[in-house]
């Protein structure tokens, strides 16, 4: 999401990866850095998505449309519901493959994807959101195969359904503390939900390269009618 916005409002960057460029990795650590994405405007720098402060960094202005919390919560079940349908086609021997350029088979991204969600949420439990403590990358191999990842996806969507069922505005209105600066919830899970679409665009490339057609997939034009409309237009 930094490379679309950067590049929809104009901004000329050079992209470093840390992941295959040990050069670029040194760089980050020498600033004090651990974490991506990360954007470097001289002495100054932002990590993670806070698109006021992206905007304030390179000198642009941004105007943040405001989804409603029906909006919000309809799209996180969406997704859910089209990641459980993508997880349930994978077969056996698929679960160990590559996300290229990532040290990450399938099995995990698919647990991520889920994961990312149910982060989001207990972000409005909790009233916080450190989202590089929460979310950091790792590997789960116990958590492998169709039936067992679907059981977790599920429960996540029983969980965001259940409490969800009432939606107080005001509950989307309020602050939370996060590891970006200080986030409504509106934001937090508007975050969320872009995450996790593009973690779903990714699984489908996966299947579609292994020659599994993805069951009702949601397309990037169905993601946009969902709100869901900053995705970059890379998948990986």
């Amino acid at each position: 999401m930094t490379k679309a916005w950067l590049s929809s409002h104009g901004v000329d960057f050079e992209v470093l990866d840390v992941a295959s460029d040990p050069a670029a990795l040194a760089a980050l650590r020498a600033r004090g850095l651990s974490t991506v994405p990360a954007v470097i405007v001289g002495d100054q720098y932002l990590t993670g998505w806070n698109p006021q402060r992206l905007a304030a960094l390179v000198g642009r202005t941004h105007e943040e449309r405001v989804p409603s919390p029906e909006e919000l919560i309809d799209g996180l079940l969406a997704l859910l519901d089209a990641a459980l349908r993508a997880t349930r086609q994978v077969p056996d021997d698929c679960w160990e493959l590559q996300v290229p350029g990532r040290s990450r088979p399938l099995r995990e991204l698919v647990r991520h994807l889920f994961e990312v969600i149910e982060r989001g949420m207990d972000a409005d439990v909790l009233g916080i959101f450190p989202a590089q403590q929460w979310l950091p990358d790792r590997d789960v191999p116990a958590l492998t195969g169709a039936a067992r990842l679907a059981r977790y996806g599920e429960a996540v969507r029983a969980k965001v359904a259940t409490w969800y069922a009432v939606r107080e505005p005001e509950r989307f209105a309020r602050v939370i503390d996060a590891d970006v600066g200080p986030r409504t919830l509106t934001q937090v899970l508007d975050r969320t939900r872009h995450h996790a679409a593009q973690h779903l665009r990714q699984v489908y490339a996966l299947l579609e390269n292994s020659g599994i057609t993805p069951e009702a997939p949601l397309t990037l034009a169905a993601l946009r009618q969902l709100g869901i409309d900053q995705l970059p237009p890379e998948v990986f």
